[in-house]
């Protein structure tokens, strides 16, 4: 089954791919303005019948899907956001005062910002050290102008009210100790995706393809 990974916000494209399915194809939906443009270059991969998709990857990979951009057989979500800042009628998220310091900081000081962003990646995570290990950052991570409107449309992006029935059946990865995006979430997309299932792991932060590889591999074969 030919597979098309999408990588997290400011993270190396082919991050999923080179962890886990080095024959996968990846696709750099940075190298566009915003979601629209990078949905007209998805055509082109409509034919890959297997979309894993990481964090704001695997949230771009729903939104494409509901749009009739891709048409996969099958997903996989890894840490994926149903709805990445908190607002009155979703709690289980980041508060708006973190990410809006965040955002700050990213815009004055992206070097540091995203050496902090991968401590948070690994934080709470059983085998921390390996996950940081395994962290890299996109080659233009210190491009704001390129990754800013991407952290603008994950901030801004809810998929609440999305119509997410026909999506195809789909596995979801999610840490217990997430501290980016709150497990809770992982019940959102289950409610919300009729043919999903979830997997819990326990131990596991933000990055669970860099905290067990092989477990995930085998999940996937």
């Amino acid at each position: 089954m030919s597979m098309l990974t999408l990588s997290g916000w400011a993270q190396p494209s082919d991050a999923v791919a080179r962890a886990i399915a080095p024959e996968a194809a990846w696709f750099d939906y940075s190298a566009y303005p915003n979601a629209a443009a990078s949905f007209e270059a998805l055509h082109t991969f409509r034919e890959h019948e297997h979309v894993i998709g990481w964090s704001m990857g695997g949230q771009l990979a729903l939104r494409a899907i509901a749009a009739g951009v891709l048409r996969p057989r099958k997903l996989t979500l890894i840490a994926a956001p149903y709805q990445f800042v908190r607002t009155p009628s979703l709690a289980q998220a980041m508060d708006t005062l973190t990410f809006t310091t965040f955002r700050e900081n990213y815009v004055t000081d992206p070097e540091r910002t995203a050496g902090r962003f991968h401590a948070l990646v690994a934080k709470g995570d059983a085998r921390f050290r390996e996950v940081m290990s395994g962290l890299s950052h996109h080659a233009q991570v210190l491009d704001t102008g390129r990754w800013l409107p991407w952290l603008d449309d994950l901030g801004a992006t809810s998929l609440a009210g999305l119509d997410l029935t026909a999506v195809p059946e789909t596995s979801i990865i999610h840490g217990t100790h997430d501290a980016i995006v709150p497990i809770a979430q992982a019940q959102l997309l289950a409610d919300a995706i009729p043919s999903a299932r979830i997997e819990r792991w326990e131990g596991v932060a933000h990055a669970p393809h860099l905290h067990d590889a092989t477990r995930l591999r085998e999940l996937l074969a």
